[in-house]
């Protein structure tokens, strides 16, 4: 692994623990905020829940209250020395730049995170959009890459929480509870869920907060000092109703209403992006590659919580994930 400056700055100012690949900095003087066109290098920050953390790997193992990749909203990620094979750090791996361009990964996934804009308190991940190390502090670390002339690389993978929680909230009011927020909610105590909708009575998905919180992301990106990132992607769900912890966990009519929120949350997703005013924004279509590929729903490609992928399932998301970065930004 490479230790260079620029991945050095970024820890020392934003104060975060991430995977990396290796980072560098230019042997010119770097000029604040320059054009989009005269930055090289390739800075790549994710954003998102465990899955971007890497849980479920042989690294990381799929306990949330202890090992190497425990998170919380003020940790977010993995440690600078560590790379675990999870989709995030495997991405950072497969970009092709020139030798001595510049580049880092920096991972701020947080366990147990939902997207954000949920009306009750969320659990103890709290959310992308307002925790102090993830969308929280964008403005700090786009600061330190376009000092460095550095191309930014976005990329948001979250939402399957948000299914959950959104299947939870829905089961707690037609049982008679009130969504009373916290987290860790199940089907015998569902309403610890934080409110998340994904669309409202008329199956609007704009009028849901899992739209509004991408909504705002993509509006904070696009508000940075410097312009927008060169290349951000946001990386839809799979179908949760088939992931092999649904079919141990619920019933085959508690899965469809899964499935159908997952295709919901997509749908906001995609709104979001077609609303944004940077159109230099790419949607991983991660539910129908899945669907045409039914194989990556066996526990071949899970770790043993049957919810997170292991290894060999985070390279194939990696795999999707990489060809829709370079199907949309050619160039980069």
């Amino acid at each position: 692994m490479r230790t260079w400056l620029l991945l050095f700055l970024i820890f020392a100012t934003v104060g975060i623990a991430a995977g990396c690949k290796g980072s560098g900095s230019s042997t010119a003087t770097a000029t604040p905020y320059p054009t989009q066109s005269a930055r090289g290098g390739s800075d790549e920050a994710v954003f998102g829940d465990d899955f971007s953390v890497g849980m479920g790997t042989v690294f990381c193992g799929v306990s949330f209250s202890s090992g190497p990749c425990q998170t919380g909203p003020s940790a977010p990620g993995v440690s600078a020395a560590v790379n675990p094979t999870g989709w995030a750090q495997r991405f950072s791996g497969s970009l092709s730049l020139p030798r001595y361009a510049p580049t880092a990964s920096i991972v701020l996934g947080v366990n147990g995170a939902l997207s954000g804009d949920a009306p009750k308190t969320e659990g103890f991940g709290g959310d992308v959009l307002s925790n102090p190390s993830q969308f929280g502090a964008l403005t700090t670390l786009a600061t330190n890459v376009r000092s460095q002339n550095i191309r930014m690389i976005v990329i948001v993978q979250s939402g399957i929480n948000d299914v959950f929680d959104a299947y939870y909230s829905a089961l707690c009011v037609s049982n008679g509870g009130t969504v009373a927020g916290g987290g860790s909610a199940t089907q015998s105590a569902p309403c610890t869920a934080s409110g998340t909708t994904l669309a409202d009575s008329s199956n609007n998905v704009r009028n849901g907060t899992l739209y509004s919180a991408f909504r705002s992301m993509l509006a904070n990106l696009n508000a940075l000092k410097g312009g927008a990132p060169e290349a951000t992607l946001i990386v839809g769900v799979p179908d949760v109703g088939s992931l092999p912890y649904s079919i141990a966990n619920f019933t085959s009519s508690q899965r469809a209403t899964l499935t159908a929120d997952s295709q919901l949350a997509n749908q906001a997703m995609q709104a979001a992006i077609a609303d944004a005013t940077d159109k230099a924004v790419a949607y991983v279509d991660w539910y129908n590659y899945f669907a045409a590929n039914p194989q990556y729903y066996t526990t071949n490609y899970y770790a043993s919580d049957l919810l997170h992928l292991n290894d060999q399932g985070y390279a194939v998301l990696e795999t999707l994930i990489f060809q829709s970065f370079t199907t949309a930004f050619p160039s980069f």
